[in-house]
């Protein structure tokens, strides 16, 4: 399994990063297609915090939830402005972009039993790749058909496919809402 120093070394040099102005265009086209009322926001597995910055540069009030240290570091040399939390905490909107893949349904379950964001922008591949997908700690690779179902369950409705930050990008909102 890669390393979180690998993880983000990788990243960066494949341009997930602040010092990309592509990347950076990225992050605000997926706040700009947004036409929803929210002003909260949790990015939730931060990564380089990129769009944390995007949704904090659009006004928004975003806490920034990642769990290693490394991309901690980097978020905090490059965009001081964004807040981290220890632990992640009730928004408006949710980003969850390409981090289910890493987690168990359990865990999400437990998450989301913590917390009840109003919308969740949720992105996660459904591409298998045998050897890449262990090594990057991908366990948890659904079809996209499988993740509305799943987070039906959650409790969530799908709202819209999104065109932003990946073709699989999806919109949902807390039934009842």
């Amino acid at each position: 399994m890669i390393s979180p120093k690998e993880f983000l070394e990788t990243e960066l040099a494949n341009g997930i990063s602040a010092d990309n102005a592509n990347f950076m265009q990225l992050a605000k086209q997926t706040v700009n297609q947004l036409r929803i009322d929210y002003s909260t926001v949790l990015d939730f597995g931060a990564g380089t915090g990129v769009y944390s910055e995007a949704f904090r540069q659009s006004g928004k009030y975003v806490k920034a939830y990642e769990i290693w240290d490394e991309h901690r570091e980097y978020i905090r040399q490059k965009f001081p402005l964004v807040w981290i939390v220890d632990q992640p905490v009730t928004t408006d909107l949710m980003l969850f972009i390409e981090v289910a893949e890493h987690m168990t349904d359990d865990e999400l379950v437990a998450l989301m039993s913590k917390i009840n964001p109003k919308f969740i922008l949720f992105s996660s591949t459904s591409q298998v790749n045998p050897g890449f997908d262990e090594d990057w700690g991908h366990i948890n690779i659904k079809e996209q058909s499988d993740w509305i179902y799943f987070w039906a369950r959650c409790g969530y409705e799908f709202v819209q496919d999104l065109a932003f930050p990946t073709s699989w990008s999806k919109l949902f909102k807390i039934k009842g809402s």
